[in-house]
């Protein structure tokens, strides 16, 4: 079988032979249909994702398939890859805790980490009623403003211009000031950007609101906050990763919250779909820059059919 892998991180990612994953009691072997690239794939194989594994190592960290070997043999599921192997290959190993049952190939390839991800945005944002994101135009994002809306919470997002589907804070000069001026209540502020930017955004929001920075595009520190406000207004920062949300939740409540998902594919958790590419079609290195000049425009998807 075939796999995207890499030797050493910071490089791109090359179509190779590898050997097919041997499984373990609690696992299955899924025929790969389709898998998303994520923001965290790259971020992941340049080696700036926060966490590492032996090398050489596969990428992918979801996907959808047929079982072909294990419980639930011929069942297409949405699933997450064992930890030694990645999504973006032929075969996969998955633990049977990890997979769930879909009938959309496509938007089931990414029913798993943003909707996982916007469900446990919900779960930190209860206690308030504002919301707000650093970016209107991510899966992650989009598919959170859905949500939230949909809850009827006061939501809003940073964008270069007005968006029709959001509140929007126009990302120019007036930033900071429009912020104070719209945004009233304690809010939770969702970003994905990091930077000396989202120090500020956070001191111009109101008192006792919380920062939850789920990435950092620019691979920048969290600068320019100024400490009287976390003291004295309550102010905080905090970090959101889905892994430890998801793993947080027993099997049940995993269930309980992929029906919800797989009821909502074609609404709240759909995904917008870029472009569709074939493994053997294109090079690691021109699907990192496909990915990159396509960011906001939709999600591109390896097909393994």
């Amino acid at each position: 079988m075939k796999a995207f892998v890499i030797s050493k991180y910071g490089t791109k990612p090359l179509w190779q032979q590898v050997l097919k994953p041997s499984l373990l009691s609690h696992q299955v072997l899924i025929k790969v249909r389709y898998a998303p690239v994520n923001p965290a794939d790259m971020y992941y194989s340049l080696g700036i994702y926060g966490i590492k594994k032996a090398l050489p190592t596969q990428l992918g960290m979801e996907g959808v398939g047929e079982v072909v070997e294990g419980k639930h043999k011929g069942k297409l599921v949405a699933f997450l890859p064992a930890r030694s192997v990645g999504s973006w290959a032929e075969y996969v190993a998955a633990n049977e805790s990890d997979i769930y049952e879909v009938g959309n190939e496509i938007q089931g390839s990414m029913a798993i980490i943003n909707p996982f991800t916007v469900l446990g945005f919900q779960e930190r944002a209860k206690q308030f009623k504002s919301i707000l994101f650093s970016s209107a135009r991510s899966s992650t994002a989009i598919q959170g403003i859905k949500l939230f809306k949909e809850l009827g919470k006061d939501v809003w997002a940073i964008a270069k211009e007005n968006k029709d589907y959001v509140n929007t804070i126009v990302d120019d000069e007036n930033l900071l000031q429009n912020i104070q001026k719209n945004i009233k209540d304690k809010t939770v502020f969702f970003d994905s950007t990091s930077g000396d930017k989202a120090g500020t955004i956070l001191t111009s929001l109101p008192a006792n609101s919380v920062l939850v920075n789920y990435g950092s595009s620019t691979a920048t520190f969290i600068g320019k906050v100024n400490p009287n406000q976390l003291i004295f207004q309550g102010k905080s920062i905090e970090g959101f990763w889905m892994h430890n949300y998801y793993t947080s939740l027993t099997r049940q409540q995993k269930e309980v919250a992929f029906n919800y998902i797989n009821s909502k594919l074609d609404t709240i958790f759909k995904s917008d779909v870029y472009q569709i590419v074939k493994p053997q079609d294109i090079s690691g290195e021109e699907l990192y820059k496909l990915q990159s000049q396509t960011r906001g425009q939709g999600k591109i998807i390896l097909e393994f059919k």
